[in-house]
């Protein structure tokens, strides 16, 4: 017996979350039939090589800061505790294996929709999971202009129409590291947090 009918998985760096990451999650929940949102904060992402992520008890905390008090959003350490990169056909195939919900359901941007056949086992993700493509700054697609690789998979992809934010983790990294303001970008506790443990900084 599955604990949901219909579960959205929001996996990413979250780093650090944003009200773009929580406005896209709360457009998800009120367009599509999910009974929750589950935030994925990645462990150790294979696609941020040119980067140092932050701790990942940081990136988790900052995501449990933003959704408290939001009973139709959870987060989950999956990725963070299972070691090794966080490989999106794993955690699809674990809440599978493990009968989580009927129906799974992965939230991506546009831009990560175009490289989903540079993924580990892009079949294995297209055919067990719906995608639900929310829209990018300078990212926006439709099933019509998608290539002819994605033919065989177009009933597993839903694009998410919703207003674009031009809210950027790496935007607010720069700002942090310049001295300057991001209120407005993310929760005041996501504020708090960052300050009280000095992230960003140079």
């Amino acid at each position: 017996m599955c604990q949901y009918k219909n579960l959205a998985i929001y996996g990413g760096t979250f780093d650090p979350i944003h009200y773009g990451h929580l406005f896209v999650a709360e457009q998800v929940y009120d367009k599509y039939s999910v009974e929750k949102i589950l935030f994925m904060p990645a462990g150790d992402p294979p696609h941020k090589i040119d980067r140092e992520i932050t701790d990942a008890r940081h990136r988790y905390r900052m995501v449990e800061l933003a959704i408290e008090g939001n009973e139709n959003f959870l987060i989950s350490d999956y990725e963070l505790i299972k070691g090794g990169k966080s490989y999106t056909a794993d955690t699809i195939r674990y809440f599978k294996e493990k009968k989580v919900a009927e129906n799974l359901y992965f939230i991506i941007g546009a831009d990560s929709l175009l490289d989903i056949f540079d993924w580990r086992e892009p079949e294995f993700l297209l055919q067990n999971a719906c995608f639900i493509v929310a829209s990018r700054p300078g990212y926006q697609l439709k099933k019509t202009e998608l290539a002819e690789k994605f033919r065989p998979y177009l009933k597993q992809i839903l694009f998410l129409d919703t207003i674009e934010v031009g809210y950027s983790s790496s935007r607010i990294r720069e700002l942090l590291k310049e001295g300057k303001s991001i209120k407005y970008q993310t929760p005041d506790q996501v504020i708090e947090y960052i300050e009280k443990n000095k992230l960003y900084r140079r």
